[in-house]
């Protein structure tokens, strides 16, 4: 994909890795090349999704979203390797993070596309948009900041259009597939839940605050602590997920 004209003007070269304290920017080359296998994976799921739903006769603004949402995630998996090789490590090509998907083909059609509508539009990306406008707001490298204010832009996008196709798929169920879809959407959200009580269990409850968690040189590359992403997660599941699924009747 061709870089954007905002992406060509980002200044890669001004990321100075020698000026950064080595330990972190080694934890940073990795964690930027696992964010290129992430964005690799999340080409694959909206390229399914987006042929689930031209099977299933979704209306043609869902393609389109969908459509732009795969070339958002293109820019993505490419401003991460270029973040990655700015700080001198090995950008992953695609066939290093190349994985097949699960076959769903015995999942009924109009399932799978409310699946990967709550799974993907709704939760993920609420949970994406909490960590990185957190990451975007405190990094005080300027292209640590474009590029996280680049992502979090288009994940915004993305988690608008979740919740409208997911009302709109639930809406003529019957209470008990309703019932069931609330079921499904508690296990994902658990998952993350999980992970973070996991994390915070061995942090005294005096130190369960953000501000205690500053961070500021993780921030200057576009990293947060195990401690700070747990209490980002249970922030944003509060401030941001808990209310889109009570509204949606799945809280």
């Amino acid at each position: 994909m061709r870089p954007t004209p905002t992406d060509a003007a980002i200044e890669f070269a001004a990321l100075d890795p020698g000026a950064l304290p080595p330990a972190l920017v080694e934890q940073a080359r990795l964690v930027w090349a696992d964010r290129v296998r992430t964005e690799y994976q999340s080409i694959q799921i909206a390229t399914r999704f987006l042929g689930e739903a031209l099977a299933a006769g979704e209306p043609l603004d869902v393609s389109r979203a969908v459509a732009e949402t795969i070339d958002e995630e293109i820019r993505h998996a490419e401003l991460c390797g270029r973040m990655c090789a700015a700080l001198g490590g090995r950008a992953p090509a695609p066939r290093d993070v190349a994985a097949p998907l699960a076959d769903l083909r015995e999942v009924p059609l109009d399932e799978r596309v409310l699946a990967s509508a709550i799974s993907l539009f709704l939760i993920a990306e609420a949970f994406s948009v909490g960590y990185l406008l957190d990451l975007e707001a405190r990094a005080d490298h300027p292209v640590t900041r474009a590029v996280l204010a680049a992502i979090a832009g288009d994940e915004t996008e993305h988690e608008a259009f979740g919740p409208e196709l997911v009302a709109r798929k639930l809406r003529d169920l019957p209470a008990a597939k309703r019932a069931a879809w609330r079921g499904f959407t508690g296990r994902l959200v658990r998952g993350h839940l999980d992970r973070a009580e996991q994390v915070l269990a061995r942090v005294p409850a005096e130190d369960r605050s953000l501000d205690r968690w500053p961070e500021p040189e993780r921030a200057t590359l576009g990293l947060l602590g195990e401690v700070r992403l747990a209490l980002l997660c249970q922030r944003t599941y509060k401030e941001r997920l808990a209310p889109a699924l009570e509204k949606l009747g799945l809280g």
